[in-house]
């Protein structure tokens, strides 16, 4: 499962798709791109992600739960949240921007939930998908096993 320990550099593999990870598509560095599935490239620049800690609430230090930054290691920007249903992009945007911060939560199972500040969504893989490109979206909480994340430290 996962071996999460704390900020650094992991990959993200959905729980129900252990063979696949989260993917900055096509290895882009620009704004916009798409976060979606891929088989495995653990040590491909595109498929590894630096968990950074980002404070407490909106930044503050230690004021509240703790807060994270993902950021792609190919580009350096950052894994952003949009409306519920849609696609999770990468974007430049100011450090308390509420868009750039996500929580982690134990699924109990080894795996985490990567949960939106909002409290309202996290990361899902939309519709259980298990095929390269498959989206990733924000969508409302839930305990399905694509709502649920293994983060592995990268090679």
């Amino acid at each position: 499962m996962s071996d999460y320990t704390g900020p650094g550099i992991y990959t993200i593999s959905p729980f129900h798709a252990p063979e696949m990870e989260l993917d900055i598509w096509k290895g882009e560095t620009k704004e916009g791109t798409q976060v979606k599935l891929y088989k495995k490239a653990s040590t491909s620049s595109n498929h590894q992600f630096q968990i950074v800690y980002a404070g407490g609430v909106g930044g503050h230090p230690e004021k509240g739960d703790r807060e994270y930054f993902i950021i792609p290691v190919n580009s350096g920007l950052y894994v952003t949240a949009h409306e519920t249903e849609k696609v999770v992009t990468t974007q430049l945007l100011p450090p308390r921007d509420a868009s750039i911060r996500w929580k982690l939560a134990h699924a109990g199972n080894g795996a985490y939930y990567i949960n939106h500040v909002d409290g309202k969504k996290q990361l899902n893989v939309r519709g259980a998908g298990k095929a390269d490109g498959t989206e990733v979206i924000t969508y409302k909480i839930e305990t399905s096993p694509n709502s649920q994340f293994i983060l592995r430290a990268a090679a």
